[in-house]
């Protein structure tokens, strides 16, 4: 169960977290159109994609000086 979670960021966590309380008050409500947002953020932290995973990071230029 340690390496589950080994790699997960706060990000990840946050992510997971938002997604649960989205699918669970959208059902609470029965809002069934926020339940694929719920969905999404969710799948976003389990699988790793998009800003979870640090594509949304912009490189540093690095600068020569000679």
């Amino acid at each position: 169960m340690k390496s589950l979670f080994e790699s997960w960021t706060l990000s990840r966590f946050l992510y997971l977290a938002g997604g649960i309380f989205f699918v669970l008050i959208a059902a609470n409500d029965r809002v069934w159109l926020m339940i694929p947002f719920g969905l999404y953020f969710m799948a976003m932290a389990i699988f790793k994609l998009g800003c979870v995973a640090g594509a949304c990071e912009v490189p540093r230029k690095e600068e020569n000086n000679i």
